[in-house]
């Protein structure tokens, strides 16, 4: 079996239109000097038969200098992206297209205000290229099967749709667990039949970041019009639109022991992220965020 010391398939493909770009500069600990650029890129494509506009953010990090002393590429690519025209500036018409094919997907955890834990992902890129015409946002990540279960919304019902806790080996062994959704009954039914947990698989999808409006009756008075109250929810999902017919065989598959391993040593640092967070105090659980029993263990 695969051990953690071999770093997960975990590769993004993202073209489309240059949107927003916030530039920041500053120095590391060790008084190196960095700049960073978070940008969103709109995306317009077909998700499940459905055409779709995602805004989706991602951040691009660099050193001015590599270790050798050399000019770091990523930091010029950051520079010229200064000259680049975005949406917010220039209109859709003339914005930059943009593409990039060495962004991953990461875990990005908090903690709120509350004292609850918020569990994410973000999208980090080391270079960004001008130019491209098919505007896409996929994925194509190996990930290990912790947990499968049919969505439910705020009713209590089931969607139709299938989530998928999936655990993805990053650089040095760390562990990040990542939440896949499956449209469709045809594709819910197969993976359902054929995929298990605690097997490791190949995944592949679209990325959708877009905003829901959601609406609701008000509560109805004495006399007038009945107005319904809405409001906008953001909506942040990696969907699986393929992958592999069965799971790994076991040479190539991730150890589930190594696994729980891992997860261990991720549950112990996101403990102790929320005690940092309370000054010592009690960390509060968060009924939807905060690490659960999953099914493998």
């Amino acid at each position: 079996m695969k051990n953690l010391s071999v770093q997960a398939t975990n590769k993004l493909n993202i073209v489309g239109k240059l949107l927003d770009t916030t530039f920041r500069e500053g120095k590391t600990k060790d008084e190196k000097p960095y700049e960073s650029c978070n940008f969103t890129v709109r995306v317009t494509q077909m998700v499940n038969g459905v055409e779709e506009t995602s805004e989706i953010p991602v951040s691009l990090f660099a050193s001015k200098f590599t270790n050798a002393g050399k000019p770091h590429p990523g930091y010029k690519n950051i520079q010229d992206m200064k000259d680049w025209k975005t949406v917010q500036d220039y209109g859709e018409a003339e914005a930059t297209m943009v593409r990039m094919t060495s962004a991953s997907v990461r875990e990005n955890n908090y903690v709120s205000r509350a004292k609850q834990l918020v569990n994410g992902w973000q999208i980090n890129t080391s270079f960004i290229n001008e130019g491209g015409k098919n505007e896409i946002a996929s994925f194509n990540i190996d990930i290990f099967i912790m947990d499968m279960h049919p969505e439910i919304d705020r009713e209590g019902e089931e969607t139709g749709r299938l989530i998928i806790k999936g655990a993805v080996v990053q650089y040095g062994g760390a562990l990040d667990v990542i939440e896949f959704v499956v449209e469709g009954a045809d594709q819910v039914e197969y993976i359902s039949r054929n995929w298990e947990i605690n097997t490791t698989v190949n995944v592949g999808g679209r990325i959708r970041v877009t905003s829901q409006e959601e609406k609701k009756a008000a509560s109805s008075g004495s006399w007038g019009e009945e107005l319904p109250e809405t409001s906008t929810r953001m909506v942040r999902e990696l969907v699986i639109t393929r992958g592999s017919d069965e799971p790994f065989e076991e040479s190539f598959a991730y150890d589930p022991a190594e696994i729980k391993k891992a997860f261990n040593a991720r549950k112990a640092r996101l403990e102790q992220m929320q005690i940092d967070a309370g000054k010592n105090s009690a960390p509060k659980a968060s009924a939807s965020n905060t690490p659960k029993q999953y099914s493998w263990e």
